[in-house]
């Protein structure tokens, strides 16, 4: 009985191991932002004084096509709300420029539209 419930643990670890280093993989920031899930994608959000990347990843870990997307952000920053439309800039990347600070505790709200997906949404706290 013994032997077959440390089989049973052996046999889940070595499976889930690799499922986490997979994920791991998806959540790591390649460009200095912050990494959050929003339904088929994988976001990036870059955030600087005034200027905003999102960085789309598919489930796949390559860079969407955003070619077509409907995007913008809603950036909450000392006490003031800024809606920043967000446009192709290259493969994989939304750009938008706007009045706002990425300051510490600011709240980023990013809707996205994409051509055979739902609309999708993501909130992202700024640290």
């Amino acid at each position: 009985m013994v032997k077959q419930l440390l089989a049973v643990l052996a046999l889940a670890v070595i499976t889930v191991a690799p499922l986490q280093a997979h994920e791991d993989e998806h959540h790591k920031s390649k460009h200095g932002g912050v990494m959050v899930e929003s339904g088929h994608h994988h976001l990036e959000v870059v955030a600087k004084d005034g200027t905003l990347e999102i960085h789309v990843i598919g489930e796949d870990g390559k860079p969407e096509d955003v070619t077509g997307a409907k995007a913008k952000a809603t950036i909450l920053s000392d006490g003031k709300k800024v809606d920043v439309p967000l446009s192709s800039a290259s493969d994989g990347v939304l750009k938008g420029a706007g009045a706002f600070k990425a300051s510490k505790g600011a709240t980023i709200i990013v809707t996205l539209a994409m051509d055979g997906h739902k609309p999708e949404q993501a909130r992202v706290k700024l640290d």
